[in-house]
């Protein structure tokens, strides 16, 4: 049996997003999606147990620096596979003009790329969805259109990408608080670690940190040349449409999983 966790970083909304940096919304949002063998579970959780600063690990926003770096180091070392997803929320704008009314659509089609990455290695692993659930941090969201949505295009995809989602049983997501599930705070730091490379805004002094998401890079999926993006990370469209400063766009070009199994599980 698999659990595939997903937690998410930024807000959802589109209405008055201004590019970085600015104190309004968020220009980006980030998700992540961890899969952990249940034959784990209990290693896993007794990693993070062991942890100085448990206690606080459920909300990777309130860790300082060199906890975040433990914690990432510690997560590169988990029988874990993860799988990322970030936003440029303003390169949306023309393509969902309905998602700045409300932030439902923009989460659930969020959330559409990303379980099609997670669906697609489903897939090519052989694990049947039967044997995997599904758990999403609860937000003020409207699960119930998640998953008509998911069903839609599991009946009628558009893209052959979409076609992934049917490795995917939508009644296995079920939406649970931080305190649900001990494994958690491994995809709300990956989410963090996602938002922490791309945000530029006034509240982070215009500056962004990769530190953590190069400690833990070696659990994202890769392809086998070893390159995450495209594989373990999905930019929405395109890395180019995150509107990132050089700097950090090359940092994403080069990012590699150096583990020789990056393409497994």
């Amino acid at each position: 049996m698999y659990t595939v966790l997903i937690d998410e970083a930024g807000d959802v909304g589109l209405k008055d997003v201004k590019p970085d940096p600015s104190h309004g919304p968020t220009q980006y949002f980030c998700a992540c999606a961890t899969i952990i063998d249940e034959d784990n579970r209990r290693q896993i959780e007794e990693t993070l147990a062991a942890l100085p600063f448990f206690d606080e690990i459920l909300h990777a926003n309130r860790l300082g620096h060199f906890e975040k770096i433990l914690l990432a180091r510690t997560i590169s070392k988990m029988p874990v596979g993860m799988f990322g997803l970030i936003s440029n929320k303003l390169s949306l704008l023309k393509y969902l003009p309905d998602a700045s009314k409300t932030p439902t659509h923009f989460y659930n089609k969020c959330l559409q790329y990303l379980l099609e990455k997670v669906g697609d290695a489903l897939g090519k692993f052989g694990i049947p969805a039967s044997e995997v659930r599904i758990r999403l941090e609860a937000r003020a969201q409207r699960y119930s259109s998640l998953l008509s949505f998911i069903d839609s295009i599991q009946k009628n995809p558009l893209d052959h990408r979409a076609v992934a989602l049917r490795n995917i049983d939508r009644f296995s997501i079920t939406a649970v608080k931080k305190t649900d599930d001990a494994c958690m705070p491994i995809s709300d730091f990956g989410a963090h670690a996602l938002f922490s490379t791309v945000r530029r805004d006034a509240r982070a002094f215009g500056l962004s940190e990769p530190r953590y998401l190069y400690e833990c890079k070696d659990r994202f999926l890769a392809g086998k040349d070893g390159s995450i993006v495209g594989h373990g990370i999905k930019a929405i469209h395109s890395l180019q449409d995150l509107t990132l400063p050089g700097e950090t766009a090359a940092f994403f070009q080069e990012l590699r999983n150096s583990k020789r199994d990056y393409w497994r599980l």
